[in-house]
């Protein structure tokens, strides 16, 4: 009878095969401590004080983020939208952003160390969630007031400006490095400013403040143009990108307008705003051509 390391070959596969099996038993042991996506939709829900037939558009996730498990609960209710981030490891609520119809005051409130419902209750789905007030007493994860508008008058008092002066084409809560921010952009006709503020307190931690690039006179482009060849001129450039956008020039904002060398070829960029809306074009200096575009709907 051959012996079982009779062959080099043999030998690795069978350790091959233990390392598997240990791997295997390794996930399923941590897998064990954490609790599972219904466990998590079932926490959420109830902290909403709702049922999962009056939830619509549920969905569920498992990510890593921060250095924790956690998962992403999204969901929504008569034009409510509920956002939760619920801890893997034992079921707690990190953070709650509920968004009510038409408000345009989302507030995301960070849950700290606070259990996801009674302590002493198990993560089971609860009876009757109509006529029961949601978790944690009388804490009924409402978005506090006005927390949107004083990001934005921080970030306009910051800049010197009034509402009035300038158009918003952003303003949202978002998560920086386990930071709950609102993210504010907003332009005047000269400059774009982008502002990154936080949602506990209204301190700006970042603002970007990019002024405009606009090329004041077509006869520039001679500047560049040192192959004779002849560039349709950055008004005609304008045009066309507004043509193909379908929109007129009293109804946006230019944002860029210049002539740029790229890689020995020269070219228009031309950047402008609608309302809320960013297009961006590419076009080539002497045939007219759009080369690329983009169009960012906020």
């Amino acid at each position: 009878m051959k012996k079982l390391f009779s062959t080099p070959k043999k030998a690795i596969i069978l350790v091959i095969c233990m390392v598997v099996v240990m791997i295997a038993a390794g996930v399923m042991a941590f897998n064990s401590t954490l609790i599972t996506k219904a466990e998590a939709k079932i926490v959420a829900l109830r902290d909403a004080g709702l049922s999962e037939a009056e939830a619509s558009a549920l969905r569920v996730r498992f990510e890593y983020d921060d250095g924790r498990f956690q998962y992403e609960v999204d969901f929504y209710n008569n034009g409510t939208e509920y956002e939760y981030l619920i801890q893997a490891k034992n079921g707690e609520i990190i953070a709650r952003d509920i968004d009510g119809k038409g408000n345009g005051n989302p507030d995301m409130q960070d849950a700290g160390n606070q259990p996801s419902a009674d302590e002493n209750s198990s993560v089971q789905p609860r009876e009757d969630a109509e006529n029961q007030p949601a978790a944690n007493g009388n804490n009924t994860a409402q978005p506090q007031e006005n927390s949107l508008d004083e990001a934005k008058a921080a970030a306009l008092r910051d800049a010197g400006l009034s509402e009035s002066d300038v158009t918003f084409k952003k303003t949202e809560l978002d998560h920086s490095h386990g930071t709950q921010v609102y993210d504010i952009e907003f332009y005047t006709s000269d400059t774009k400013y982008d502002y990154e503020i936080d949602a506990s307190n209204g301190t700006v931690l970042e603002k970007n403040i990019e002024q405009f690039q606009i090329q004041a006179n077509p006869t520039t482009d001679s500047a560049i143009n040192s192959s004779g060849n002849d560039y349709i001129g950055v008004d005609r450039a304008k045009e066309i990108a507004l043509n193909h956008a379908q929109l007129n020039e009293s109804d946006v904002q230019f944002a860029k307008a210049k002539l740029e060398n790229d890689d020995g070829g020269a070219e228009y960029e031309i950047e402008f705003y609608s309302g809320r809306t960013e297009y961006d074009y590419t076009i080539d200096a002497v045939s007219g051509n759009i080369i690329e575009y983009d169009v960012d709907y906020d």
